[in-house]
């Protein structure tokens, strides 16, 4: 098939794919401008402390989303030519979210007298709750089920710049770090009020109260989506809020900007198994479960070859980065990079293997469980390890995990073709 053919077939992944890209390298490009900057003036002590109350926004966040930028997607990717139906699933998921955002932030309001003792940290987090408030308004799954990721990259630039120039405003000295969750929030605050513009003037979206029914049904269905991805905090997001109890904000500050750099660099490979998620829940249906999986075989033979190059690129250019991005008090970090540069590749194998392909192929369980067996097998290392490994701890925690879980989504696809025979 000739590559113009090709293209035009393929029209809405090609566009997706370089609006996701286009998203990615700006998301990538602001903290090029912003941590150096960051971490020069507030020295790694006073990251650590930040990087503590980011992890505990980014649980709030996970149960505020729910899985629904999975089960949403996959919905409306199939049914987005109901108009009525996109509508109400519209509706019932902001409002579940709301619902949500209330519950959760009760919940974590209650354990700050543990979990965060003095008063700063207390002001720090209630910041961070305006960008969890800002994120339910962002309807990630609405731009992705339609293959509409264009409005996505306008939505996270608006965002991105002012928290860019909010940063260099406010920031100016080591005690402004505790201003960084609000300056976070602020872009997210804004995202969401023009993520609502757009969904109603670009889709036609009315705003309307939705049933309990409605409300009721994207919870059942994002349940399983939402057990997987609480999972996956098990290994990514736990590691910090665990070290914590071992090491000081010094050295949690050089596991924070080394995890970071991995995020960020996962933010630049990521656009294709993104644009893939909603193209291939569309066009699984109706095929045979032996099609679906050479398909997935197929784009998977193709994502190796970059996310191993991308790992290489860590390990050979750990200096660089460190010093480039964080600046030479973060130096220590450089051993802990490397060794968290296999998550590249598993990482993104575990993306399409298990999002892609499991949740796709309706065996959302089996990722689940795979999800928990990797979280599990992370908590139990940090804790035992931690005491003697330090931050190293959860550098390894993170690989290990990573290759559990592809293992587990490998096995479950290979019994899908097993019994597809």
């Amino acid at each position: 098939m000739h590559l113009p053919s090709l293209l035009k077939r393929h029209k809405a992944v090609v566009e997706n794919f370089f609006s996701l890209s286009i998203l990615n390298g700006i998301v990538l490009l602001f903290p090029l401008i912003t941590m150096p900057y960051i971490l020069r003036i507030v020295g790694p002590e006073r990251y650590g402390v930040y990087g503590f109350i980011y992890i505990l926004v980014q649980y709030v966040l996970i149960f505020n989303n729910y899985g629904f930028d999975y089960s949403v997607t996959k919905e409306i990717s199939q049914h987005r030519d109901d108009r009525e139906r996109v509508n109400r699933v519209f509706n019932a998921v902001i409002v579940c979210r709301l619902l949500l955002f209330v519950a959760v932030s009760l919940v974590f309001f209650l354990l700050s007298f543990w979990l965060m003792p003095t008063s700063v940290e207390k002001w720090m987090f209630l910041g961070g709750l305006s960008l969890v408030l800002g994120n339910s308004f962002i309807p990630v799954w609405l731009f992705q089920g339609l293959e509409k990721m264009r409005y996505l990259t306008v939505v996270n630039v608006l965002g991105k710049s002012l928290f860019l120039g909010l940063v260099f405003i406010m920031v100016r000295k080591p005690e402004d770090y505790v201003f960084l969750p609000f300056l976070d929030g602020a872009g997210y605050l804004a995202a969401g009020v023009l993520s609502m513009a757009i969904a109603r003037w670009q889709f036609g979206i009315r705003f309307r109260k939705p049933s309990w029914a409605d409300i009721r049904e994207q919870f059942r269905s994002g349940a399983a989506i939402f057990g997987s991805t609480l999972g996956m905090t098990l290994y990514r997001k736990s590691n910090i809020f665990i070290l914590r109890f071992f090491v000081g904000d010094a050295a949690l500050g050089m596991y924070t900007a080394a995890e970071k750099i991995i995020t960020g660099i996962q933010g630049i490979i990521s656009p294709v198994s993104q644009a893939l998620f909603p193209h291939l829940g569309r066009s699984f249906v109706g095929r045979s479960a032996k099609e679906n999986l050479h398909t997935l075989k197929r784009v998977a033979l193709y994502l190796v070859p970059l996310l191993f190059l991308a790992s290489v690129f860590v390990v050979l250019c750990s200096d660089f980065l460190i010093k480039v991005l964080c600046g030479w008090q973060f130096m220590e970090a450089k051993p802990l990079l490397r060794i968290m540069s296999p998550v590249l590749l598993l990482g993104g194998m575990n993306y399409l293997l298990g999002i892609v392909g499991l949740v796709n192929l309706n065996r959302s369980k089996s990722f689940f469980i795979g999800v928990l067996a990797a979280g599990l097998l992370s908590v139990a290392w940090v804790l035992a390890m931690a005491p003697v490994l330090g931050v190293t701890a959860g550098a390894w925690a993170m690989t290990l995990s990573e290759g559990v879980l592809l293992i587990s989504c490998i096995a479950a696809l290979w019994g899908i073709s097993r019994s597809s025979r």
